[in-house]
C-alpha cells in the first residue's frame, strides 16, 4: 500500500517540473490594426467602340511587388441591323407645291415642270439598294440605282425629295410610271398622266389667271397663288375666251349630232359662260343656234360670235355672224344679226356673211372679227359668188347699229 502510494506523489512531482515558468510562456501575436485599408481588387477599364483599344490599369497588392498581367477586354460584338424593308402609299406628285399638307386639293396644273415620287418607308438599312425605274408611254425612260443613305433618311420615314423634272419648256404630256426596287425586289410602283393642253394656255391680265382646256374636255383654272379648279365638259371644249377681270370664261363645247357626215356638217355646238369665282355655269346659246367661237368686248358686255357649221360648197357657206349682249350678272340679254344693221351696199343675189378666208388660197383660222372698242367691231364682210366691190373690212356700231367700210377685200 505504502508502495503505490509514493510511486504516485513521484508521478505528480514529475509533471509539475515540466510546465514552463511564466517568463518562459510565448507572446500573444499582435493584432492588425482594424482601420487598415485594404486594396481592391484590380478591374478592367469599360471597352471602347473598337475593344482592341481597351486597356486595364492594375493596382498593386499590399504584399506584393509585382505587377499584374492586364487581362484583355473582350466587348460583346455589336448585332447589324436586320433589312426589312417595307414601303407605302407611294405616289406621283406634279409640282412642288402640291406636296404641301395644306394644298387645296384637287390640284390640276396646267404645266408640270416637276413629278415627285413620294412614299413612306421602314426597315431599311445601310446595306440596302434601291432602285428607280422611271417609264415614260410604257417604255424605260430613267434607271437610278444606289446605296439607301441611312444619315439623310434612317431606317424608317417619309421621301419627298426624288423627282424628274423638264423647266424648258415642262414634263411633255403623257402616261408616267415608277416602279420601286429593294435589293432587286420590287416594293411598290405608281402611275400618273400629265394630260395635254388641247386649247390655250390663256392669261387674263387683269386678274392674271390663267386657263387652259385639257385633254380636249377639262377646262382649268390657275390663280396666282397657284391653286387651281377645273371643270368637265360633256363635248369637246374647242375654243374659250376671257371676259374682263377674270371673273368668267366663255367657252363653245362641241357635239357630235352625225358621226357619219363629212367635215363639219355633223357638228353643233353649245356657248357656255364659266363663272370661275362662284365655280357657276350657265348656258349662253344651244345646239339649234350653233354659236361659237367668242371674241369679248373690251367691256365685256359684248360677244361676237359665229354660227353655223362654216362649210361651203359653191356659193354657199353655212356661215353668219354674231353679236351678243350681256347682262350685267353675265346672262344674255339679246343677239344682234349681221342684217339687222344698216349701210350695207345691196348686192344682187348675195347677201353679207362674214370673210373665212385668208390671204392666198387656203382657208385661214377665222375669228368673227377685232373689237375696236366697247361699242365697235370690226369685221371682214363679202357676198359669196358675187362681183362686187363691196367686200370689205367694216365697222359694226352696236349703239346706232350702223357700218361703215373701212378697206376693201380683194376676192377672187
Amino acid at each position: 500500500m505504502k508502495h503505490y502510494l509514493s510511486l504516485s506523489i513521484f508521478f505528480i512531482l514529475l509533471l509539475a517540473a515540466c510546465q514552463p515558468t511564466p517568463a518562459d510562456e510565448p507572446s500573444l501575436p499582435t493584432l492588425m490594426p482594424t482601420n487598415i485599408t485594404v486594396e481592391p481588387t484590380p478591374t478592367l477599364a469599360e471597352a471602347t467602340t473598337e475593344p482592341g483599344e481597351a486597356t486595364a490599369v492594375p493596382t498593386q497588392s499590399a504584399t506584393a511587388e509585382s505587377t499584374a498581367e492586364p487581362v484583355p477586354a473582350t466587348a460583346t460584338p455589336t448585332q447589324a441591323p436586320v433589312s426589312n424593308p417595307q414601303f407605302s402609299n407611294l405616289a406621283l406628285l406634279p409640282n412642288r407645291a402640291s406636296l404641301s399638307a395644306g394644298w387645296p386639293q384637287p390640284y390640276t396644273p396646267i404645266a408640270t415642270d416637276e413629278l415627285y415620287a413620294v412614299w413612306n418607308y421602314s426597315g431599311m438599312t445601310a446595306a440596302d439598294q434601291l432602285e428607280r425605274l422611271w417609264y415614260y408611254n410604257g417604255d424605260l425612260w430613267l434607271e437610278r440605282s444606289e446605296a439607301w443613305d441611312m444619315n439623310k433618311y434612317g431606317a424608317n420615314g417619309r421621301v419627298e425629295d426624288i423627282y424628274v423634272y423638264d423647266y424648258e419648256p415642262n414634263l411633255p404630256p403623257g402616261h408616267y410610271r415608277v416602279v420601286l426596287k429593294v435589293n432587286g425586289v420590287e416594293l411598290a410602283s405608281a402611275e400618273h398622266t400629265i394630260p395635254a393642253n388641247t386649247v390655250g394656255p390663256k392669261v387674263e391680265p387683269n386678274s392674271g389667271f390663267t386657263a387652259a382646256v385639257q385633254n380636249n374636255k377639262t377646262l382649268v383654272l390657275r390663280r396666282v397663288d397657284g391653286t387651281t379648279a377645273s371643270w368637265n365638259s360633256f363635248g369637246d371644249i374647242v375654243d374659250f375666251a376671257w371676259l374682263p377681270g377674270g371673273q368668267g370664261i366663255v367657252y363653245t363645247e362641241q357635239i357630235v349630232v352625225n358621226a357619219e357626215l363629212p367635215g363639219t356638217l355633223g357638228l353643233r355646238h353649245n356657248l357656255w359662260l364659266q363663272n370661275v369665282v362662284t365655280g357657276q355655269k350657265h348656258q349662253l346659246g344651244s345646239t339649234d343656234e350653233d354659236l361659237h367661237t367668242p371674241i369679248v368686248s373690251p367691256d365685256g358686255r359684248y360677244l361676237a360670235l359665229y354660227s353655223g357649221t362654216l362649210y361651203g360648197d359653191a356659193c354657199g357657206v353655212d356661215a353668219d355672224l354674231h353679236i351678243m349682249e350681256l347682262t350685267a350678272d353675265l346672262q344674255r340679254a339679246n343677239l344682234i344679226d349681221l342684217a339687222d344693221f344698216s349701210g350695207f351696199p345691196v348686192v344682187a343675189g348675195a347677201i353679207p356673211q362674214p370673210n373665212l378666208w385668208g390671204p392666198g388660197d387656203g382657208p385661214a383660222e377665222p375669228i368673227p372679227g377685232k373689237w375696236v372698242d366697247g361699242q365697235t367691231l370690226e369685221a371682214r364682210v363679202i357676198w359669196i359668188c358675187a362681183e362686187t366691190k363691196a367686200h370689205g373690212t367694216y365697222q359694226l356700231d352696236i349703239n346706232d347699229r350702223t357700218v361703215e367700210k373701212v378697206a376693201n377685200l380683194n376676192i377672187q
